[in-house]
């Protein structure tokens, strides 16, 4: 019989290739410069900046495909809308829109897609993604990284213990949720009001002022900042979510040469 396949590959060498280099790459993500937990836009975006600076750059996210809330667009229409403001953010990041009254409209497929893309170029960058934060590292009075462990076993309940990767600064970047400043705020108390009602155009503005460091190390962007400060929803527009990961980057490249002297 002709062959199709030259080059076969057996399933044993399958099963080595795809374990050899997942876990080479998760031990040297044991110990890196920043943690982002959230593949949403702004994690996303801090995530390319950070990189591009030369940092090492660790991204959990909890499901199965990274994104955050993009995909959908709006009600499952697949478009979101961005402001002008960062129509140069689109140009870098290869992101194709349609300049219509004043706005930005954009397929929120090739928006995630590019975003995804352009942050797994980075060789600094390394991405796990059905992995669960489930609580954070303390250490001489800041936090200094996360406690992790499979959404699988999280969805289960089981009694499986997680592992610490360290990191020199953490980002909240889970959205709605807050999960590490809730993390936080159980051992040490943080003024959340949560999120308020919908107004995109104000939550837009807001969502880049409450994105801020929480304490020594911990940081937080997108919506999680603004459930942590009262800021309103926003829905299908991720101008703001943009510039409040580089707002974050900033941020964290701040914090990190600071530590350095």
């Amino acid at each position: 019989m002709k062959r199709n396949i030259n080059n076969p590959i057996s399933d044993e060498k399958i099963s080595k290739l795809i374990i050899k280099n997942y876990f080479e790459d998760f031990y040297n993500a044991i110990s890196s410069d920043v943690i982002i937990a959230g593949a949403g836009p702004s994690g996303l975006y801090c995530a390319i900046l950070l990189a591009k600076n030369g940092f090492k750059v660790t991204v959990f996210d909890k499901k199965l495909s990274p994104g955050g809330g993009i995909w959908g667009g709006a009600m499952s229409f697949n478009r979101v809308i961005l402001q002008k403001d960062v129509e140069d953010i689109l140009k870098e990041l290869n992101i194709p829109y349609k300049d219509e009254e004043n706005a930005l409209v954009v397929s929120s497929i090739s928006f995630a897609s590019n975003l995804i893309a352009k942050a797994t170029s980075f060789s600094n960058i390394k991405f796990f993604n059905l992995i669960s934060v489930v609580d954070l590292y303390y250490i001489d009075e800041k936090i200094s990284g996360v406690v992790v462990n499979n959404s699988l076993i999280e969805i289960q309940k089981l009694f499986v213990d997680p592992i610490v990767f360290t990191s020199k600064a953490v980002l909240d970047a889970t959205g709605h949720d807050a999960v590490l400043i809730n993390f936080y705020n159980r051992r040490k108390k943080v003024d959340m009001v949560k999120e308020f009602f919908m107004n995109a155009k104000q939550g837009e503005e807001e969502v880049i002022e409450n994105t801020k460091m929480i304490a020594p190390g911990l940081f937080v962007a997108g919506m999680a900042a603004n459930n942590v400060y009262g800021g309103h929803r926003m829905g299908p527009v991720f101008g703001g979510m943009l510039l409040s990961g580089k707002k974050a980057a900033n941020l964290i490249i701040n914090y990190l040469n600071i530590s350095r002297k």
